[in-house]
This record gives C-alpha cells, structure tokens and sequence, in this order.
C-alpha cells in the first residue's frame, strides 16, 4: 500500500518559513501532470510565491520511502528526466531582491539543475549575501 505526500527538502523548507510568516519562493522545476498540479496548490495554500516555478511536462520526480523491521529508512528516488532536473540558469531569476537563498540538498546533485543553482550562489556570493 503507498501512501502519497508532498515533501522534499526545499519544499520544507519553504513550507516551514511561510509558516513562519516570513515572505518565501520556491524555484524549481514543476510537472503539469496530477502530482505537480497538488504541488502548486499546496504551495498557495501555504501562502509561498509560486512565480518562480517552470512548469514543464516532465513527469514529478516520485521518492518511495520504505522503513525495515529496525525502523530505519530506505529510499529509492525515480526521477530521471523530471521536471525538478530541468533547472537551466536562463529559467532562474538574479539574484537581486533575495534576503537568502536555500538550495534543496537532491536538486544540487543533478544536471543541469545543480550547476545552475551554482551560477546563481555565485552571483549571490557577488553581490555580498553571506559575507
């Protein structure tokens, strides 16, 4: 039996700030299909700036997570091709206008997503957030 549910590390993130009451964005890549649309809504519903989302028709990245008789997890990601690895640096925003950036610790592993949000740290790092 499967049960589904909205996560990722980046979406937490931005759920738990929104939550927060801080002013928050997510920039990731988004799927049209059914587990993208619940996405998007749950990201307005939580109050979170969607304007930074590319949607694509590529499929939503799925996370099965399993616990063994010890309690601990085991994780097999499908995601080759998903919209969450789409991430081109002329999809993302400067940095000006940010008071912080968080990358999500899976989407900075993949290409060409992860190489993107390098370039953007760096224009970050440039213009003296984080010093």
């Amino acid at each position: 039996m499967f049960d589904a549910r909205l996560g990722g590390s980046a979406f937490n993130v931005a759920v738990g700030l929104a939550r927060l009451g801080r002013p928050v964005g997510l920039l990731t890549g988004v799927s049209r299909d059914f587990p993208g649309e619940r996405i998007v809504e749950a990201l307005g519903a939580e109050g979170i700036e969607t304007r930074f989302l590319k949607r694509t028709d590529a499929p939503t990245t799925l996370a099965l997570v399993s616990t063994g008789e010890e309690g601990l997890p085991a994780y097999a990601f499908h995601g080759a091709g998903a919209a969450d690895r789409q991430g081109e640096r002329p999809d993302l925003p400067g940095p000006a206008g940010f008071e912080a950036l968080v990358f999500g610790c899976f989407s900075i592993l993949t290409r060409p997503t992860g190489d993107s949000f390098l370039d953007l740290a760096r224009a970050d790092r440039a213009r003296g957030v984080g010093d």
